[in-house]
């Protein structure tokens, strides 16, 4: 085992490498499903690149890089560097954030042995810059198969921590349907939804609504990709988004 992984090495440095180095996008699209692998690592590369003709929602990007380890058969834990940078009035695109996570995925039960397979997803998210603010993020995982179409949704909530921090609880939702055409080559969507503060009742057009057209698949024995275009549905959203996910688990 551990000569496998000794082999796995190179490629690994070269993924992560080389994404790194690529040119990025905003806010991790991730839906997440309730499943923990033992003993599986993983690096994984998600981003985001927002499309909007209103100067403040355009070219927001977003990036994070992260590894992660399947501790049991119910605990997958993971460490992630999260990017985010937005345009200036000079065309030179800037640092506005930078933090690190920890996230947790606790799988609650063994795939197939409930109606819906359920799982619990904790993380932290600290500042690395002075004067920005960390937070908690918890979510319900809930995974349904039905023939070849695999449903996935994610119920979130958001709370700001340290001096500074908007104190109101955030809230939203996301989802994903899949049809398992091929091994390399699933088609679905997915829907994403920022409800914003729990206590305040905002307009539809105030929430950030988003959907589109999404493509999954698996490339070879260890390359996972998901790469989707998201069209924003309400005002507080951009217009398009270009988001993807590249996992590589050995």
């Amino acid at each position: 085992m551990l000569n496998n992984k000794l082999k796995a090495a190179p490629a690994i440095i070269v993924f992560f490498t080389a994404f790194i180095f690529s040119h990025p996008a905003f806010a991790e699209k991730l839906v997440y499903a309730p499943n923990a692998e033992q003993g599986e690592w993983e690096v994984e590369n998600t981003g985001v690149y927002d499309f909007d003709p209103h100067k403040d929602k355009n070219a927001i990007q977003e990036y994070h890089y992260s590894i992660g380890y399947g501790v049991n058969s119910f605990w997958h834990t993971e460490l992630e560097l999260e990017a985010e940078t937005v345009p200036t009035d000079d065309s030179i695109t800037k640092f506005q954030a930078t933090h690190m996570e920890w996230e947790n995925i606790f799988q609650l039960a063994p795939k197939g042995e409930y109606w819906l397979d359920p799982g619990i997803y904790l993380a932290y998210e600290a500042p690395l810059i002075n004067k920005q603010v960390g937070q908690f993020e918890g979510k319900i995982l809930l995974e349904k198969d039905i023939d070849k179409v695999t449903n996935i949704l994610n119920i979130s909530f958001n709370q700001e921590v340290g001096g500074g921090a908007d104190r109101h609880t955030d809230a939203g939702v996301s989802w994903s349907t899949r049809y398992r055409l091929y091994r390399f080559f699933e088609p679905g969507f997915e829907y994403w939804n920022d409800f914003s503060a729990i206590s305040h009742q905002i307009d539809y057009n105030q929430q950030s609504h988003q959907a589109g057209p999404c493509f999954y698949g698996r490339l070879g024995r260890h390359l996972n990709y998901n790469v989707g275009y998201l069209f924003g549905i309400s005002d507080a959203a951009p217009r398009g988004e270009l988001k993807w996910v590249l996992e590589y688990e050995f």
